[in-house]
């Protein structure tokens, strides 16, 4: 299984959606082609899981937490290994990090740890102690160089749409990429030690829209006016997904060599049926 499971992944991400961009130079009366007046920094949380570990439960309801804290801040995905949820892009994106030490860990915008307790400093994959005290970190940072707004649909047929609007003023590095996760909320666990009652699976990765890499954006023009690029998906599979669970997180991230330069620029939640109009709170 574990040997096909990349092979029908990467069919899956081939025809699961059809993607086209364009760059909008000239605002109008679409509110989402209308430069933010803010661009505020989020974080995302990339973590871990496995049903076989206890930790799992501890570290859900630790996520749980820290976004009720850092609401419309603090967004997650919860990568699955070697269980039921398990994914073949879990074990791509835990190479791309560093390597898991232990099933527990996760990154916090892929940013390298600072001040952490237990000598993690220099680390992208920390321990679930270390989190909040990255997630503060970030969050210092008073504006981020671009924001993010998502908005989704249905087409006549079925088929799902996600468009991804990028403000930006400033010019960036040559080699920017988007990725979009499609996650899900509410999964029951089957064999999850340790369990409690009421505990679900939360933030779960599903699949992805783009390739595992990302798929490259172009940010190196400025503009005081300020840039918008709209990413669209079409054509997106429904079926595979619980619509009433399903979310969409789109980020931003350098494509790097060194993987300790690999750090998300900024980040955005939206829920299926929903959108996310900026960060107008």
């Amino acid at each position: 299984m574990k040997n096909i499971l990349p092979a029908l992944l990467i069919l899956m991400f081939l025809g699961s959606c059809n993607k086209k961009q364009d760059l909008i130079l000239v605002p109008s009366n679409n509110p989402f082609e209308v430069m933010p007046s803010r661009f505020q920094q989020n974080i995302l949380l990339e973590h871990f899981s496995d049903e076989a570990k206890t930790a799992t439960v501890e570290n859900g309801l630790l996520v749980n937490q820290l976004k009720a804290t850092y609401p419309h801040r603090v967004f997650a995905a919860n990568f699955h290994q070697n269980d039921f949820l398990e994914t073949a892009y879990a074990t791509y994106l835990a190479n791309q990090l560093g390597g898991l030490i232990s099933i527990s860990r996760g990154t916090v915008n892929r940013t390298v740890g600072k001040q952490t307790l237990n000598g993690e400093d220099g680390n992208l994959l920390l321990s679930p102690q270390n989190w909040e005290g990255a997630i503060l970190q970030t969050l210092m940072q008073p504006d981020a160089p671009l924001s993010i707004a998502l908005e989704t649909g249905q087409n006549e047929n079925g088929t799902g749409t996600l468009n991804v609007y990028v403000a930006h003023k400033q010019a960036l590095a040559a080699d920017t990429r988007l990725v979009v996760y499609a996650l899900e909320d509410n999964i029951q666990p089957l064999f999850q030690q340790g369990n409690v009652d009421g505990f679900t699976h939360n933030n779960v990765f599903k699949s992805m829209l783009t390739p595992f890499e990302g798929d490259p954006i172009n940010l190196t023009e400025s503009s005081e006016k300020g840039i918008i690029q709209k990413v669209s998906f079409s054509t997106i599979n429904l079926a595979e997904y619980n619509l009433a669970n399903l979310k969409f997180v789109a980020f931003i991230c350098h494509q790097n060599a060194d993987l300790k330069k690999k750090q998300i620029i900024n980040a955005q939640e939206v829920g299926f049926y929903g959108v996310h109009y900026w960060d107008v709170e």
